[in-house]
């Protein structure tokens, strides 16, 4: 069975990243700008902006190096109209000056999330929304290992620390906006079976789970450090990277995060879904806002 494994345990990784905060780059500019999330992976980092991957970041032959997508690096400051040969059916326009070339600190990071932007649903917009409006949450886009069958296995969208008492609990949230499917449909809802699914993969790698998040916690507090204060975490999660016990509940609490949608909407098609919903999930499990960012976990 595959294992569930998060964490920059690599010699040397986190030193080496924060010398590269001190100087003026790209990695500085990521620490900088909140609205980045900084996902941990197993030795990597996904560093997000509205559900697209603007970085991903390795340490490879001592050295920190990223890569993105080339659909980031499509100039947004572009404009006019661009010709077309009607003989050689050949573009009017280069590579050269169509591409991003080079990285220009305090500059670039903005233009990558402008075209970035372009591939950002309204789902994924309200994860980074709540994301960056909760300074609990650990991980975005919590993929776990295909199974047997090697299937993909579809990503919870949020994981959160719960501060009760003197205890952490590690939350896991799976975000709808109100139009989609899957909370539509009749009969048995998909995101119900989503969520049932997703319990049982918990509790399968939960002791993988916890030790991965342990050590997230860790690696988030440091980033803020690099960050010289200007990035946050919530004390549940300071707490974990201090050694408080992290604890999975059994079963897991995977909740529902219902938003996007009007008063209208709400009073009408939302209050006929909760009621469903409700009597096939755990009470308490739902949280919906028609605004995003309004959500607290």
């Amino acid at each position: 069975m595959s294992s569930f494994k998060r964490g920059i345990r690599k010699l040397g990784m986190m030193d080496a990243l924060g010398e590269l905060a001190k100087q003026e780059g790209w990695w500085r500019d990521v620490l900088l700008d909140t609205s980045l999330i900084i996902g941990v992976r197993d030795d990597y980092l996904n560093v997000y902006w509205r559900g697209q991957s603007l970085f991903k970041v390795e340490m490879k032959r001592g050295q920190i190096v990223a890569s993105t997508h080339p659909k980031y690096l499509l100039d947004p400051d572009l404009s006019g109209q661009v010709s077309l040969d009607p003989e050689t059916g050949t573009f009017g326009l280069s590579a050269q000056n169509a591409l991003i070339q080079t990285y220009q600190p305090g500059e670039t990071l903005g233009k990558l999330k402008r075209a970035a932007n372009l591939f950002a649903s309204e789902e994924k917009r309200g994860v980074q929304a709540i994301a960056t409006s909760n300074a609990n949450v650990v991980d975005v886009e919590i993929a776990f290992p295909a199974g047997t069958s090697g299937q993909s296995v579809p990503r919870i969208d949020i994981a959160s620390f719960d501060e009760v008492g003197n205890d952490v609990k590690l939350v896991f949230w799976e975000a709808k906006v109100l139009g989609n499917p899957e909370l539509r449909v009749k009969g048995e809802k998909n995101v119900v079976k989503q969520i049932g699914a997703y319990v049982g993969l918990l509790s399968e790698h939960a002791a993988d789970i916890v030790s991965s998040y342990t050590m997230i916690a860790g690696n988030l507090t440091a980033f803020c450090e690099m960050s010289g204060g200007v990035r946050r975490v919530a004390s549940s999660i300071e707490k974990v990277a201090k050694g408080t016990e992290l604890t999975l509940a059994e079963p897991a609490d995977v909740k529902l995060l219902v938003f996007g949608f009007n008063a209208d909407q709400r009073d009408g098609l939302w209050r006929r879904l909760l009621e469903e919903l409700e009597g096939e999930l755990p009470a308490g499990s739902i949280i919906a806002r028609g605004d995003a960012a309004g959500i607290k976990l």
